[in-house]
């Protein structure tokens, strides 16, 4: 953006997030992920009644605009009286906790974002205010303090992050007794309430700004509003130690036929089995995964017979639109599982055309034993046990097209592994060579599914001929527009291809489709930050990462860099000697070098390692 195009103004900068929310994560996932919901609900019926816009999220965090001082004060006060409310009447596990920062100061707008160090500093009070609190800057309570009867106690200059700060802490009262505003109470309820707020809007607007690239029209997302299914993961007794993963096999089958069908759009599977083995209220579910309707099922069998029971839910209020029970031989189970995704097309009055109904009949595999050792290697944690799984299942029914995929993408993800690393670049050169051929078997086997050219995207990403995956991408999505994996790849395709901010457009159509999105969604959208040197975004965004997962390697990377280059050089130094620790058998320049990312990150990352090393 040229320096003619930039918009600068002043704007009044609401920040807040979650005290907690990372550890709540840890106990109770599901639990917290609803209260954020919830809590959501509360700030954004604040947020329309006075005024306030919300222009990015990151991690735990939400940032708002208001054009009114005493407006987004007045909001932020209600939103803690109401949230407190909530909480006395909830038990520990549901309750949430924020802090609130409100700054006014010169911002750059830029596609209905803001930065600057106005938005910086409203972060920065953010961090000082208590748990329940809200902190000002000294201009904001010279806007406000004649015009609201609130109490405010000075603290005076706060050094935060490089920057001095003269900041106001709300009083525990928050309210005045009389028309007197003195500046000097105890505060003891502004501190904790930073964590969740950010949180709240990162799972359900365009939290992050995040993601991908812009895609063709043939290839976007077709949200339909009404029919949002969650397939909800089934159970049952089936009396064999493998009955785990063909119960689960089903669950995931129905998902894939159903998003088939026009007019449906399908919760992904990574959003729905978070809720596998654990107790839920229907209506919650619903609403925490955004669906209208939740499908659900319970498979038991008997002998050679499966009896499968079949529930279509109201999302809303948790009646049933349709039940079912279904019982044929066990060798039926791909008929069965036609009968229900036909039957659910039935009920919501949706058509279902020949064609459609052909490729939705038309199964990769027809052979039990071969489609259970395949469900098997997707479940199975380790890559090496995995690709022998994929190539018993291929031994079984050598046309099982979808095994091929999957064993392309196992070699694909082993060329950027740690193991790679030790790799020449003409045993690399062999995995590739391997992979495409898989892939390229699913496709001449399977030409109406996606997942080869998934495969061949995936691969070819691996080895950066990232135009090349980008013709395979667009035929994957043009077969299954609402691919959650395939939408991700283009993000990161982007991402890898220099096109940052491209990348941050679609992550909402992704998390309407997969609410409780994995991390790699994070992970692509800090490198995005990073491309385009939005270093607070960066960070904010790669903490949300190692809340995640405290180990991961990347993550640490990203945290460095960002904060090194923000200068706060203290946490980047303690960051790095985490990272020493846990990558001591990681030669880090040979790691970096394997990685698909462009060069403009990895040069960036290269560099502030290298001052580190040398400082």
């Amino acid at each position: 953006m040229s320096e003619e195009e930039i918009e600068r103004k002043i704007a009044v900068i609401f920040a807040t997030d979650v005290v907690g929310y990372s550890d709540a994560m840890e106990l109770d996932e599901i639990q917290t992920l609803k209260n954020l919901k919830m809590s959501r609900k509360i700030l954004d019926d604040l947020f329309s009644k006075h005024g306030g816009r919300v222009f990015n999220t990151a991690g735990d965090s939400v940032l708002a605009e208001f054009s009114s001082a005493v407006s987004a004060v007045v909001c932020a006060v209600e939103f803690q009286k109401l949230i407190k409310e909530r909480n006395d009447t909830k038990t520990t596990g549901e309750k949430m906790e924020f802090r609130i920062g409100i700054n006014m100061g010169d911002v750059v707008q830029e596609d209905g974002n803001l930065y600057g160090e106005g938005v910086n500093i409203a972060a920065r009070l953010e961090a000082l205010a208590k748990t329940n609190g809200v902190c000002i800057s000294k201009n904001i309570h010279e806007l406000i303090n004649r015009k609201t009867q609130f109490n405010f106690s000075d603290l005076g200059e706060k050094k935060i992050k490089n920057t001095i700060v003269h900041a106001f802490n709300l009083s525990e009262g928050m309210e005045a007794n009389s028309g007197d505003r003195p500046a000097g109470k105890n505060n003891k309820k502004i501190k904790e309430k930073r964590l969740i707020i950010f949180s709240v809007v990162a799972l359900f607007i365009l939290s992050f700004i995040s993601y991908f690239g812009v895609l063709k029209k043939s290839t976007e997302p077709t949200m339909a509003p009404n029919n949002i299914i969650a397939v909800m993961p089934f159970t049952g007794t089936f009396g064999s130690e493998n009955g785990d993963y063909f119960i689960d096999g089903v669950t995931e089958d129905l998902i894939v036929d159903l998003s088939k069908i026009k007019g449906l759009t399908l919760i992904s599977a990574n959003s729905v089995f978070q809720f596998k083995a654990k107790n839920y209220v229907d209506q919650e579910a619903a609403e925490l995964l955004g669906a209208n309707f939740l499908l659900k099922g319970n498979i038991r069998k008997k002998r050679d017979k499966l009896r499968v029971n079949i529930e279509l839910v109201d999302g809303t209020d948790g009646s049933i639109i349709w039940a079912d029970g279904i019982e044929k031989s066990e060798s039926k189970i791909f008929e069965i599982e036609d009968e229900i995704t036909f039957s659910v097309a039935k009920q919501l009055n949706l058509n279902v055309p020949k064609e459609t109904q052909s490729r939705i009949e038309t199964k990769s595999t027809t052979n039990l034993t071969a489609y259970d050792l395949y469900k098997q290697g997707l479940a199975h944690p380790d890559r090496l046990e995995a690709r022998k799984l994929y190539k018993k299942a291929i031994s079984q029914d050598p046309n099982f097209a979808r095994a091929y995929a999957s064993l392309a993408i196992n070699i694909g993800l082993e060329m950027i592994s740690l193991a790679a690393t030790s790799r020449s670049d003409a045993e690399l050169k062999i995995m590739k060579d391997e992979a495409l051929s898989y892939a390229e078997l699913s496709q001449q086997l399977d030409p109406d599914g996606a997942h080869g050219f998934l495969a061949e995207a995936i691969v070819l990403n691996s080895v950066r001929l990232f135009p090349q995956a980008r013709v395979a991408l667009d035929k994957a999505l043009a077969l299954e527009p609402n691919n959650v994996l395939a939408m991700t790849l283009y993000g990161s395709l982007d991402v890898n291809s220099g096109k940052y901010s491209e990348a941050l457009i679609h992550l909402q159509d992704i998390r309407k489709l997969d609410p409780l999105f994995p991390i790699v969604v994070v992970a692509v959208e800090t490198r995005s930050y990073l491309g385009l040197e939005k270093f607070e975004e960066a960070l904010r965004s790669a903490e949300a990462l190692l809340e995640r997962n405290p180990q991961s390697r990347n993550g640490m990377i990203y945290y460095i860099t960002a904060a090194w280059r923000l200068g706060n050089k203290d946490d980047a130094l303690w960051q790095y000697e985490e990272y020493k620790l846990v990558s001591a058998d990681d030669p880090f320049e040979m790691s970096l070098q394997k990685q698909p990312w462009d060069d403009k990150i990895k040069t960036l990352i290269y560099e502030v390692f290298k001052e580190i090393e040398n400082s």
